[in-house]
């Protein structure tokens, strides 16, 4: 316990000595105060740049590393395995005491080392800082291991994530920030559905410790839901408030994921039927599409969601193979978590503000029928008529034409490449899918791999011009 003490207290030190070590000066108000003594511009004038500057470029914190930076970034984890490396290989020479004091040791070393590197050498904090931040989770494995503690296995997760989020908060860089974020959503998904069931799988019988955080077919504890929703909430927050502007919105995808693990994992929420999981999977992808689009956010944001939805609908394109209708259990709270996700994704899309989809409200109302169309569509699949089965699967394959042709055009009207190229790859991919998967059964000789070849010779270089063409458009016509 005392030991569990001084590593408390050790990381609230750092946490007080952190706060009065910021970033560096910000180099442009430096440089504008210089121009003014200098006479160069006025006050107001400076004044005026440096609001500018605040709402249009990124914040100095935001800076990518280098690759110098990321080499340090490696460097510092290598540090950490080899440390645990040589105290694996001399466990039995050290005595209790002598493993926590050295361990607190380092960490004290690695903090204000952190700390004072931070206004000298961005290479070599940003290391400094990852060691630091993965230090108490080895402390809580020496611990645990010194004193032949067992339990929980995620408890020790929890711990490390609220004895570092301090750190998180008050590093001047999103490094850190990305890092706890992205351990949050790991703990998250691990403690909720895999590690009592991997335990089940690989235990060979014997029952482990069950996970304080896992949410059972039975049903989960107060705790378990009260810890969960925290930690949705904790990457909500810490990602709009610490990470880089142009990834501050992915907690969206990650609830959309939360809940769709709730339906697919054996919870009380648990579905088997994969017509309803279809659905389930269409309109969870469909309101966070929707949802990155309300709130203008960046490319990197929007890709995930629009590749998912994407990639969903290409894999529904081969639903024309199924001999038999849908099957499986399907429980009550879950078909009617599965609704309101289908209801609420149709409303969300029909509301949404034809300027986020396009300057032009016809292509607006257009992006939204490509986005309802597959969801309605999807319905088809939870009945027992294989023609209506079959049905669905042609409409993905003309919904996945009409978005790739719709993107290439509306790329060209609104001087967007990255539509038009995105427009040929959908369109590349599901042609050359559907001529494999049609004629496939005619490639038994060399003559019918032949022509196969030329044939698709001649449609990548018939796209590749209109293509170019496309972009040769988008080049001429001023933004």
């Amino acid at each position: 316990m005392v030991e569990v003490l001084l590593v408390i207290l050790a990381v609230v030190y750092f946490a007080r000595r952190a706060r009065g070590h910021g970033p560096a000066k910000d180099p442009l108000a430096s440089l504008l105060s210089g121009a003014e003594t200098a006479g160069i511009i006025t006050a107001a004038q400076r004044d005026q740049l440096l609001a500018y500057a605040s709402q249009h470029a990124p914040p100095a914190s935001a800076a990518r590393l280098g690759g110098a930076a990321w080499l340090g970034v490696f460097a510092g984890l290598f540090v950490v395995a080899g440390v645990s490396l040589l105290i694996a290989r001399n466990w039995q020479e050290f005595g209790p005491m002598l493993r926590v004091g050295a361990f607190l040791a380092t960490l004290l070393v690695v903090g204000e080392a952190a700390i004072r590197m931070r206004e000298r050498s961005y290479g070599v904090s940003v290391p400094l800082e990852l060691l630091w931040f993965f230090l108490p989770l080895l402390g809580i494995g020496l611990y645990a291991q010194t004193f032949q503690l067992t339990g929980d296995p995620m408890q020790p997760f929890l711990v490390w994530l609220a004895l570092t989020a301090a750190l998180a908060w008050l590093s001047p860089r999103p490094v850190v920030a990305a890092v706890h974020t992205f351990a949050m959503t790991a703990v998250l998904f691990a403690g909720n559905f895999v590690v009592d069931a991997a335990s089940a799988i690989l235990g060979n019988g014997r029952l482990a410790p069950r996970s304080m955080l896992v949410i059972p077919e039975g049903g989960a504890t107060p705790l378990a839901w009260g810890l969960s929703f925290a930690l949705l909430a904790a990457i909500a927050v810490q990602s709009l408030r610490l990470l880089p502007r142009s990834h501050r919105h992915h907690f969206i995808g990650v609830a959309a994921a939360w809940v769709f693990c709730l339906l697919v994992a054996p919870t009380p929420f648990h579905v088997a039927h994969p017509a309803w999981i279809i659905l389930a999977a269409l309109a969870l992808v469909t309101i966070g599409m929707v949802a990155t689009t309300w709130l203008d956010t960046s490319v990197e944001e929007r890709a995930p969601g629009m590749t998912m939805w994407l990639g969903i609908i290409y894999a529904l394109t081969f639903t024309w193979h199924m001999r038999d209708p849908a099957s499986g259990a399907a429980s009550g709270t879950g078909v009617a978590i599965i609704e309101i996700a289908f209801v609420a994704a149709i409303v969300a899309t029909l509301l949404l503000p034809n300027q986020r989809l396009s300057p032009q409200p016809a292509w607006a109302l257009g992006m939204k029928a490509a986005l309802v169309v597959p969801l309605v569509l999807a319905t088809l699949y939870l009945g027992d008529d294989m023609y209506l089965v079959w049905l669905a699967a042609v409409g993905m394959n003309l919904v996945l034409l009409v978005v790739a042709v719709g993107a290439m055009w509306h790329g060209s009207l609104v001087h967007e490449p990255a539509q038009v190229n995105l427009g040929v790859l959908v369109l590349v991919a599901l042609l050359i899918t559907r001529f494999l998967d049609v004629f496939g059964s005619m490639l038994q000789s060399g003559i019918g791999f032949i022509v196969a070849g030329l044939l698709l010779a001649a449609l990548s270089w018939a796209l590749e011009r209109m293509r170019r063409r496309l972009l040769a458009g988008v080049r001429e016509v001023p933004a």
